[in-house]
């Protein structure tokens, strides 16, 4: 299991202040109340940022972070991603697991392995398991527990398939 997750990214900047606009990822936004510092991570790079100020904004969150006084200095770093430790993210309810625990995760149909899961992207119903299959081919995977996959098994890093036709 990851211990750093991104729970949110940046987007652009509201105002003349500094502030940014940041879509969080989950639907239980709480924890970002008690979130003083991040790091903020884009292409392989990662930085410290600290947080000044956080407030509700449509859906999504408006944040003021150290240094950025200005929409110049916030484009900077529209675009990036907010990292958070575990144990700082949104708590996961009954049946839930975070996205980023499932890369990697092994694809089993009937207890036989048919592929791994190698990226999660976003889908316009469900997040979509990107999986190498056996014959070396990717194929996507609606996430929808009960219809196309079940029994998420962190222990043993496994997710079942109910329909094997979505990796033939």
């Amino acid at each position: 299991m990851k211990q750093i997750l991104a729970t949110g990214v940046v987007r652009a900047p509201h105002g003349v202040r500094g502030l940014m606009k940041v879509h969080p990822y989950a639907d239980d936004v709480s924890h970002f109340a008690d979130l003083h510092s991040v790091t903020l991570s884009k292409d392989g790079r990662t930085k410290s940022a600290e947080i000044e100020e956080i407030q509700d904004f449509c859906g999504e969150f408006l944040v003021k972070f150290k240094g950025i006084d200005n929409p110049e200095d916030g484009r900077l770093i529209s675009g990036w991603e907010i990292l958070v430790p575990r144990e700082q993210a949104s708590k996961l309810g009954e049946g839930e697991v975070y996205i980023a625990d499932l890369v990697g995760m092994r694809l089993l149909y009937n207890n036989e392995e048919v592929g791994n899961i190698v990226s999660v992207l976003d889908g316009a119903q469900a997040p979509l398991l990107e999986v190498m299959c056996r014959d070396g081919k990717k194929r996507l995977v609606p996430f929808l527990k009960g219809i196309y996959v079940s029994d998420v098994d962190l222990e043993s890093e496994t997710v079942k398939l109910l329909v094997r036709e979505l990796v033939e």
